[in-house]
């Protein structure tokens, strides 16, 4: 076993256990874009679920969403990494909208209407597994920039958390590679030839939190090194404070 998969391997385990993200014997259904992040984590989920004494079960979806742009991830290889190399079933779910929704037309499409229309799938889907957990890909990379836009956006000071509870269900949102950064990722997702797609999509590169990835966080990273790493654990300070006292849900 290399450093880096140790290490990665016990900031994932670390972030499990600091925020309960996962109980015994439970199902947790896996996001699973075809990207680097979601492959990654269902790499290490798979390697922690074989030292641990009280298992889970991991079931993961990859979500084609035929009325948003579409990146091509050569679903057929993930499923193949998944089902035969980490003994996780991969399932495509397709959805699509009513003729006459808006979005129907790419000028109404973005990162967000994407990201909620996959995540109302996976909602209904926790109902038919009988999952209560939904495993997302975001970093420590993902939840900086996140609570960036959502200050210069929205003019909320809102980190996006490790844990996330809605408050209607019994429905929870878990981020396990919240304390990996994303060159991290990256390098072990190389080491070990892991399959993963880049996205394609049109709209990417000219999106807000690509902006403050490069132009804030990038370009401040050269003169402070540890400059994402301190905002993130600043962050994290005052929100495990509030976890710990009344729970977070959304």
């Amino acid at each position: 076993m290399t450093n880096l998969k140790k290490r990665l391997l016990k900031k994932t385990r670390n972030a499990i256990y600091d925020f309960e993200m996962i109980k015994p014997w439970e199902t947790i259904l896996l996001w699973v874009s075809g990207g680097k992040d979601s492959m990654l984590l269902g790499y290490l989920l798979s390697e922690l679920r074989k030292t641990m004494k009280e298992k889970f079960e991991i079931r993961a979806v990859y979500i084609f969403k035929e009325f948003l742009i579409d990146c091509d991830i050569r679903f057929e290889e993930k499923r193949k990494y998944y089902e035969d190399i980490l003994g996780i079933p991969l399932e495509k779910i397709n959805i699509s909208l009513p003729e006459d929704s808006k979005l129907n037309d790419w000028v109404w499409q973005s990162c967000t209407w994407c990201a909620y229309a996959r995540r109302i799938s996976m909602m209904k889907l926790c109902e038919k597994y009988k999952a209560t957990k939904i495993c997302l890909g975001h970093h420590m990379d993902d939840i900086v920039v996140t609570t960036f836009m959502n200050m210069m956006q929205w003019r909320k000071l809102k980190i996006m958390p490790p844990v996330n509870k809605m408050r209607s269900g019994d429905i929870t949102f878990i981020r396990p590679l919240s304390y990996i950064r994303e060159r991290d990722i990256l390098k072990l997702v190389k080491q070990k030839e892991i399959p993963y797609s880049s996205c394609n999509c049109p709209v990417w590169d000219d999106t807000m939190r690509n902006k403050i990835k490069k132009q804030i966080i990038w370009e401040n990273e050269k003169n402070f090194p540890l400059y994402t790493e301190n905002i993130f654990w600043a962050f994290i300070k005052d929100f495990k404070e509030k976890y710990e006292k009344i729970g977070y849900s959304m």
